[in-house]
């Protein structure tokens, strides 16, 4: 069984957990390398509950990986789906270029709408 704290203890790699005031984790984000692309990471499991949306904490947890992700990389690359709107919507309001098409090969086979953002 695959570990996600193992994914993200690299250099260069972190996720970020949200808790809500009791406790209970209600979101979070990762960043790590894009395996195909140097100097290029990948916004990774992006998650909020509804409960954490549209109060800021997403933006916040983006500013704080995009930060951190400046430190090691030029360029942050995110896949997602076209019917995902709030989440496109997002992304695009907070400086990502929508690509015609993905970077590489990639294991995301059901993406179909991909991001590109200088860091």
């Amino acid at each position: 069984m695959g570990r996600l704290s193992e994914v993200y203890e690299t250099e260069g790699s972190c996720y970020w957990v949200v808790e809500s005031s009791d406790g209970r984790i209600v979101g979070g984000a990762g960043v790590g390398p894009w395996s195909a692309g140097e100097g290029i990471c990948e916004l990774q499991k992006m998650y909020f509950l509804k409960e954490a949306r549209g109060n800021g904490i997403a933006q916040e947890v983006l500013q704080l990986i995009l930060q951190y992700a400046k430190v090691y990389y030029k360029k942050c690359y995110i896949e997602t789906l076209h019917n995902m709107e709030a989440a496109n919507k997002f992304y695009r309001k907070h400086g990502f270029i929508q690509l015609e098409k993905p970077l590489s090969q990639t294991e995301h086979y059901a993406c179909d709408v991909w991001y590109i953002k200088e860091l």
